[in-house]
Parts: structure tokens; C-alpha cells; sequence
């Protein structure tokens, strides 16, 4: 198994003597660092306006909202772009020659706005970010289709594929099933069912948007969250769920159960704990799996962890059994349960403003721990989190802290991220009462239902963090890249050793969503690490910093949650720092004025790999967009940007 402890060579990136690498899976890697360290095409010097550019487009009749995954000389001597659509197809693409080498339908997507808020998703089907096994070159898909073709009722089915062909390596399994915990969750329960209009229909659905993770030992981990997030009691609760199938039995080998293991975040008369993470896939080293979870109910005990790092292991069955989940360990950051001043963790409830204060199902409540996947350094202890109040949580990967919520912190003050591009002593003094820059409940823009930070943030906004990178430098440490909302991309100098804090480093210029009030603008940028491999380290997952560049896709005008935003790709030098610590921009689409990229999707990072650089956006409107009837025409295209 040392092949897929190493992770980022074997489990991720096939290295070939022409030095070129396979993208398998979401983050780049199963340590999510956003990072591929094996790019020798493009570098500092060539990557600019007069050298880089468009190179070729590619339409689709529907929405994607899946990272491209690329396979090395997977379309003969070409690599092959594998994109998933919310049409529920499968389509390799020659990416030398733009040809369509197979497009398969895996069932029939769903016919319904009744999933999104904002009425701009006209179909759903693969919804979540595929990957690829290289051990068995299989590609696993989680396909959201009808139920009998009764539009009204969903299931999700499991697919193992040919990546080369896209044809069927066995029959799909359902995912269906009660979690193992005993609390009575149901995954996917027809049993929750409502009459509107005289119609029955399905109350909650499960709603997946986290990539699919591998582990060491044979598992596929799905985790899900659910179409609304609010109290609705009983079995019409919307639950957080990380489900797991072993693989051997998803390609049909005999001797393995093909039930999953299903984990449920919170009891059956709680609610939330949702897992989206911005469309990150979960951590995975050996059999640990990490996810983050958002809102919902949340107390001082180990069931109902919403808002939560949750550590479980996946165990594979023994004689045909069913696979486990087990819990293993946790981190709450904050409380959202409406709860009395008394029933408080710590006694000064002033300073924590969501024990006893925020009301279950508002806007309020709104804190979301998992707005972004997190990331584990590799070869360290370290566990990053980014979060909605736009702090970077660094967690001990082997003592998470459950309900003690600062003193196992491994950088103490917790890094304000996206608030102050300064010292620690700011920082200090923003979270020295735990989550002391969480949202004030008494502030002025109650109006719109939306809390304000306390204190005097950046420019008197929350920048929501969606994204992290990382440029890492050897096992002591290197540089974490983010870029919250309505913010500036910003570096931080980040150590895996004790006691040392991180540092801020640089900052670009660009800001994210000009003009858009917060809370809004989202996501701020989504973010990727190119270079080559460190010369000067043996360490595998090292890069070399002098020829690191940081990618970024970011909406430049508007919100790409609410809206359709203008988009923005931009490279930086990584690590060239400029005087009053800036970063240097590279290359970027259009210019102060224009974002010249289109209509970003929403939350697609872009993808490094052999000398290109894949980034999707939103078509709205177009004439050859075909969707139901009365549903707004939105589909995708993919951009190829590379040498010209």
C-alpha cells in the first residue's frame, strides 16, 4: 500500500518518462492541496499574454458543475478530458484535437428547479466531481437520476466505468439504506414523503456536491448533504450523510457486500450537518476519512455535529458483511443550537454568539464550518479548514478536540484569514474569545436578515472561504493560498511545526466581486498550484517555488451563487514577493474593465495539467442549449487555455 500512501504521485498523478501527469480526482489529491507539482510546460516565464491564451472551446447541451479530469495519452498519444454533466452524461474529449472520443448517458436526470433557490439549474444528474482508480483504472460516478421516471422521486445510483470508453465495468448499485450509528437515519427515505397540489411527492433528497474520494483500503466515499437545511421534524429532517462502498463490490467481484456503509452526521430527531464543502471532495490518507459540516444541531455531545470536523475510518466487510463507518473523532467549532444561557460550554456567552443566539433555520444561522474542503498537509499532523467567518482552522489530524474549541487548535490564535493581511496580534485580538469574529447578532443590517463581523474587518465585510492551495515546500511547511469573497488573494507562510504561527506573506490586487455587497460576491477565487518538482528536497508532494505559479478563477463582477458573474482566470508568480508584499500577476483574461472569461461556474477550481489549463463556464441562453420547458436555457462550455 505504500503506492497509495504516497497519494500524490500514485493515487493521483501517473508520472511517464515524458513527464507528464494524469489528474485524477478532485484537489488534485487526496490530501486536497490543489497542487500539482509534476507541470514542466508552463512556468513563470512563458505564461503571459504574448506566449499563453485561448486555445479551443467545447460546447455542452448542459450544465456542468464537475471538475475536468485529465488522463495522460488516454485518447492514444492525446490526453483524454473526462466531463460529467447534469444531464447525466459522460464525455471524453480528445484534448489536442477537441474531438468527442464517447459521450454515454447514465440515466435520466431529473426535471426540476424544486433543487435550486435561485432557479437557475434546469436539470440535475452528476452533480458531484468524479475519480479514477489507477489501480484499477475505473472510473467511479454518482448518478442523481428518476425514480421509475416519475420525476417526483429520486434515487442515486453508484457507476464503475472504462475511463478510456465510458462503457459499464458492472451493473450500478443503489445508494439506499439506514446509517450504522442508531439513530434512526434514513438515506434517501421514501418514507418522507408530502401531498402538494394532490401530488405525493418526496419531502427531503439527499444533495451531493462533495468530489468522490478513494481510500487505501478499498473504499469509495460519497458524502451528501440535502436539498434545504432547515428543522422540519421526524423523518422529514434533512440530514448531513458520508456513505462508503467497497470497491471490489462495485466491480462486481464476488465475496464483497454491495450495501454501503452510511455514517449519518446527526440524530433522527435533529437536523442539518450538511456536507457540500464548495464541491470538495473529502480527505483521505490510508483508511481515515475527513469531512466538514455545516449547518444544523449542535450541542456539547458527540451525536449531532453539525459544524463540525468529523474523522471516521472506513472498514471494509469481512466475509461479505457490510462495510462500516466508525466515528473516530471530532471538532466543533461553534454552536448553533438554540440553546439557554445556562446549557453554554463556556460561561461568557457574550462573546459567543451563536451558543443560545442564533435561530435554528434563519439566515442567521447561516455559519457553515464546510464551506470549503478541507486540506491536509501531507506529511504532517496539520488539518486546514476554511470557513464561512473566514477563519483557516488548523487542526492536530491525531487529536481533533471534540468540544474543546481553541486550546487544541495547532495554531493558536486561529488565522483570520480573510480579514487582516497583517500580524498575529490582530488576530489575536479578533478570536481571543474562541469565534470572536463570527457575525454580531446586535448589528445594523438586520434588515436584510444577515449579520456583520464584529469589530472592523476588511472593508466591513465576511469573506467566506471557499478555496484553499497549497505550495508546499518540505515537510516543515510552505505557502497556503486563499481567497475569500469580496477579498484579495492572499499567501500565508504556514509551519507543521510546533509552536510556530503562521505568518502572513503577500497579497494580490485583485479583488473579488467589485461593488457587491457582502454578505455576497461568491465564491471569491477558486485556486490551483502548478510547478515542478523541488529540487532540493526528496520530499514527493515538495514544488519548486521558483517556478510555482498560483491559478485562480474568481468572479471579477457579481455573485456566481445568486447570479450569473462575470469571470476572471489569473495566474501569480507564487512566491516572488513585490514591494509592500504583493504578489505579481502573470497572465489574466480581459482587464480592470472585463473579466474576459464569461460566466464562471460557480464553484469549478481550474485544472493544471501538461501544458493546459481547463476551466468551465456557464453558457446562458444560447440557441443549442436545450432544457425542460419553462426552465431558464443554462449550459456549459469548456475553455483550453495553454501555449499558443
Amino acid at each position: 500500500m505504500t503506492c497509495m500512501r504516497l497519494g500524490f504521485i500514485c493515487t493521483v498523478f501517473w508520472v511517464n518518462a515524458a513527464l507528464a501527469v494524469s489528474v485524477t480526482q478532485r484537489a488534485g489529491n487526496n490530501f486536497r492541496t490543489t497542487a500539482n507539482n509534476q507541470e514542466f510546460a508552463l512556468n513563470r516565464s512563458n505564461v503571459n499574454p504574448g506566449q499563453f491564451g485561448l486555445l479551443r472551446t467545447y460546447d455542452f447541451n448542459a450544465k456542468v458543475e464537475t471538475q475536468p479530469l485529465v488522463l495522460e495519452n488516454g485518447a492514444g498519444a492525446d490526453d483524454l478530458v473526462i466531463i460529467t454533466t447534469m444531464k447525466n452524461e459522460v464525455i471524453g474529449i480528445n484534448a489536442r484535437t477537441n474531438d468527442t472520443v464517447y459521450k454515454v448517458k447514465l440515466g435520466p436526470e431529473i426535471s426540476s428547479q424544486d433543487m435550486d433557490m435561485w432557479k437557475h439549474t434546469p436539470t440535475w444528474g452528476i452533480s458531484a466531481t468524479p475519480i479514477i482508480d489507477p489501480a484499477s483504472n475505473t472510473l467511479f460516478v454518482a448518478s442523481w437520476q428518476k425514480k421509475n421516471n416519475d420525476n417526483r422521486f429520486r434515487d442515486y445510483w453508484v457507476y464503475a466505468l472504462n475511463p478510456l470508453t465510458g462503457s459499464q465495468k458492472s451493473p450500478p448499485l443503489r445508494i439506499f439504506g439506514k446509517s450504522q450509528e442508531g439513530n434512526g437515519c434514513w438515506f434517501n427515505d421514501a418514507g418522507a414523503t408530502y401531498r402538494l397540489n394532490q401530488q405525493t411527492k418526496q419531502f427531503v433528497y439527499p444533495k451531493m456536491r462533495a468530489g468522490l474520494a478513494l481510500t487505501a483500503n478499498n473504499g469509495l466515499v460519497m458524502a451528501f448533504a440535502a436539498n434545504g437545511e432547515s428543522y422540519q421534524g421526524g423523518r422529514k429532517n434533512p440530514h448531513g450523510f458520508v456513505v462508503a462502498f467497497d470497491t471490489r463490490a462495485l466491480l462486481g467481484l464476488p465475496g464483497f457486500s454491495k450495501n454501503a456503509a452510511i455514517f449519518c452526521a446527526t440524530a433522527f430527531n435533529s437536523w442539518g450537518a450538511g456536507i457540500w464543502q464548495a464541491g470538495g471532495a473529502p480527505v483521505t490518507e490510508d483508511d481515515m476519512v475527513y469531512v466538514a459540516t455545516s449547518n444544523g444541531t449542535s450541542n456539547n455531545g458527540d451525536v449531532d455535529l453539525a459544524e463540525s470536523m468529523i474523522k471516521l475510518r472506513f472498514k471494509p466487510g469481512v466475509s461479505g458483511a457490510r462495510p462500516e463507518l466508525q466515528k473516530v473523532d471530532f471538532y466543533k467549532a461553534f454552536l448553533d443550537e438554540r440553546v439557554s444561557k445556562d446549557k453554554c460550554l463556556w460561561q461568557d456567552n457574550d462573546s459567543e454568539v451563536s451558543c443560545g443566539r442564533a435561530g435554528v433555520g434563519s439566515a442567521g444561522a447561516d455559519w457553515d464550518f464546510g464551506a470549503a474542503g478541507p486540506m491536509l498537509v501531507p506529511g504532517s499532523r496539520l488539518l486546514l479548514q476554511g470557513t464561512k467567518d473566514g477563519i483557516i482552522y488548523s487542526l492536530d489530524k491525531f487529536q481533533l478536540g471534540q468540544n474543546d474549541r481553541f486550546n487544541q487548535l495547532l495554531s493558536k490564535p486561529p488565522l483570520v484569514a480573510t480579514y487582516y493581511g497583517g500580524g498575529t496580534a490582530e488576530n489575536w485580538d479578533r478570536v481571543q474569545h474562541l469565534n470572536r469574529s463570527l457575525p454580531c447578532p446586535a448589528s445594523g443590517n438586520s434588515d436584510h436578515g444577515w449579520f456583520v463581523p464584529c469589530g472592523d474587518p476588511e472593508n466591513n465585510k465576511m469573506h467566506h472561504i471557499h478555496s484553499l492551495a497549497l505550495a508546499q515546500r518540505d515537510e516543515t511547511g510552505g505557502v497556503v493560498y486563499v481567497w475569500g469573497e469580496n477579498s484579495r488573494l492572499k499567501s500565508y507562510n504556514f509551519s507543521t511545526l510546533d509552536g510556530n504561527l503562521p505568518s502572513f506573506r503577500a497579497e494580490a490586487d485583485d479583488l473579488a466581486s467589485v461593488g457587491v455587497e457582502s454578505p455576497g460576491g461568491m465564491p471569491g477565487g477558486l485556486l490551483m498550484v502548478s510547478g515542478k518538482p523541488s529540487t532540493s528536497t526528496g520530499f514527493a508532494h515538495a514544488i519548486d517555488f521558483d517556478s510555482a505559479i498560483v491559478w485562480a478563477v474568481f468572479s471579477k463582477f457579481g455573485d456566481a451563487n445568486k447570479e450569473f458573474a462575470e469571470g476572471q482566470l489569473i495566474a501569480y508568480d507564487a512566491t516572488t514577493m513585490l514591494p509592500g508584499n504583493k504578489l505579481q500577476r502573470l497572465f489574466r483574461t480581459g482587464d480592470d474593465n472585463s473579466g474576459g472569461l464569461g460566466k464562471m461556474s460557480r464553484m469549478i477550481p481550474p485544472v493544471v495539467a501538461n501544458g493546459r489549463v481547463y476551466v468551465m463556464i456557464y453558457r446562458v441562453g444560447t440557441s443549442d442549449c436545450t432544457v425542460p420547458d419553462n426552465q431558464l436555457p443554462v449550459c456549459s462550455q469548456l475553455k483550453v487555455y495553454g501555449l499558443k
